[in-house]
């Protein structure tokens, strides 16, 4: 059996041991974003947006974090933080949202504010 890290565990190791555990070009934003993380407050800055009701709000703090841009921020939302109505748009389903449900979306490059 295998059990997560804490997030000081994270924070302190290495973006060469990360590597070597294969976490590949992912390793500085583990680091970066778990020390991120610890000066935000650790599992309470988590639970305070779980409490959250404005999903924009969340997707705002989470894309604050290294490495964590809209989609990242709608997958932790979704499956972490309970905001059920967080869709994960990532290439595949705005393709198949384009072609299948609303022609209308060709017209546009991507869902993502910018």
């Amino acid at each position: 059996i295998y059990s997560f890290p804490t997030l000081s565990a994270l924070a302190s190791c290495t973006e060469q041991r990360l590597r070597e555990l294969g976490f590949g070009y992912r390793a500085p934003y583990v680091v970066e974003t778990s020390k991120q993380l610890q000066e935000l407050g650790g599992s309470d800055f988590l639970f305070q947006l779980r409490k959250e009701e404005d999903r924009n709000t969340i997707r705002t703090a989470l894309t604050q974090l290294k490495g964590v841009g809209p989609k990242v921020a709608d997958c932790v939302a979704l499956f972490c933080l309970d905001q059920k109505d967080a869709v994960p748009v990532d290439t595949h389903v705005w393709r198949l949202a384009r072609r299948d449900y609303d022609p209308s979306l060709r017209e546009a490059k991507s869902l993502t504010l910018r």
